[in-house]
């Protein structure tokens, strides 16, 4: 199978991110061509926002041959943002990815087209990471039989579980004590990840709890917005003046990473995470819960959003949530009382036992040559 892949490599960027992994996937099997598509910000490149890729990986996938004048491909899949609708494409069928964080498809997320014309295509079809962005797509006018929804997945020779004495190892460049319970958040400090309502939780439990620290990778690098920015708000509002949760014992037990972190150093953080929360609002697929679960680690995860679609009791829990729209756009708001509940009667004071069967269900479902077989397998079904 012969596959044309327009859009984005070489950065942190979740689209990359994927956009990379399908493809060394798709490689073994495929012939692949490749596009570049520019970036959606000017700033963005790859020595700034480097993908953390292994140096042999990354030249791999930099070195696919483009595609050459008037040459027909089997398939086109594309996946850039905003997306790219347009229905001329010089192969038999189309793939777009994309995701709809907040279930709906408003028209500055895609250009070229519009799904009322493409709803009649028999060779356009959407790839989307979850049946909850799945909603998003129908909402807008695309038919059920051209919505395809395939998870992603994690780099299982990166996620895993390591020794007891590796992880000591870890805390210890960390500075952080064997004895510490320790709870995790990597990712873009916008809004739709309720990261804030983990900072606010964490505040009610350090009162109580004396050894919890508490671990924040931002992507300041990408999206120019600090951690600091949601404490800042946190101090101001009306939930700081009742609990009182930003003082400085509660402060002095946070690290703070905004500096790029290659995939070694994201899988260390991972290990010595006892808990991973993500209280999220909105989210395409939430793919870091996943890895950080690979690795062992419990997982908090909102209920009703799209990790619904590869939650399992033996990942850990979901926080009650329930769902509002606001000017178009479906939002989850996570229920703090039900987070501070299950985090300290259900996880902080409870033996963890299942980091191996968490790990092995992560691996065996969602690692990357499982997902993208299912991909491989979508494409030759639309050829036929």
């Amino acid at each position: 199978m012969n596959i044309l892949i327009e859009g984005w490599r070489g950065i942190n960027h979740s689209f990359s991110l994927v956009n990379q992994w399908q493809i060394l996937e798709l490689s073994k099997s495929c012939d692949i061509f490749f596009k570049d598509i520019p970036f959606a910000s000017e700033k963005w490149n790859n020595k700034k926002n480097f993908s953390g890729l292994e140096k042999n990986l990354s030249n791999f996938i930099n070195n696919i041959p483009k595609s050459k004048k008037n040459q027909i491909h089997d398939i086109t899949y594309r996946i850039s943002f905003p997306f790219n609708f347009k229905d001329k494409f010089n192969s038999k069928t189309l793939f777009v990815f994309g995701n709809c964080a907040h279930k709906v498809l408003p028209k500055s997320n895609y250009i070229n087209g519009i799904p009322e014309k493409l709803k009649s295509n028999k060779d356009f079809f959407i790839h989307t990471p979850s049946n909850w962005c799945k909603e998003g797509y129908l909402k807008a006018g695309f038919k059920d039989e051209q919505i395809i929804v395939i998870p992603h997945g994690i780099n299982k020779k990166t996620f895993h579980l390591v020794s007891d004495e590796e992880k000591i190892k870890i805390r210890k460049e960390y500075g952080i004590e064997n004895d510490a319970f320790i709870l995790t958040n990597i990712g873009a400090m916008t809004e739709n990840k309720g990261v804030e309502i983990l900072i606010a939780a964490y505040g009610i439990l350090k009162k109580k709890i004396s050894n919890l620290k508490l671990i924040l990778k931002d992507q300041s690098n990408l999206f120019e917005i600090k951690t600091d920015y949601l404490f800042e708000r946190l101090k101001k509002s009306k939930f700081n003046k009742k609990y009182n949760i930003i003082n400085e014992k509660m402060m002095s037990d946070i690290k703070i990473i905004s500096k790029n972190l290659n995939f070694q150093e994201i899988k260390n953080l991972y290990s010595i995470t006892d808990c991973y929360v993500s209280p999220y609002r909105a989210e395409g697929f939430n793919l870091t819960p996943l890895e950080a679960a690979a690795c062992g680690s419990q997982i908090v995860v909102t209920k009703g959003g799209c990790t619904d679609d590869y939650y399992n009791s033996c990942l850990g829990f979901q926080i009650e949530s329930s769902e509002k729209k606001i000017n178009d756009k479906y939002f989850l708001n996570p229920n703090i009382d039900s987070l501070v509940n299950i985090l300290e009667e259900r996880v902080i004071n409870k033996p963890d036992t299942s980091k191996m069967e968490r790990s092995n269900y992560v691996i065996k479902n969602f690692s990357w040559d499982k997902v993208v077989s299912k991909l491989k397998e979508e494409f030759e079904n639309k050829l036929k």
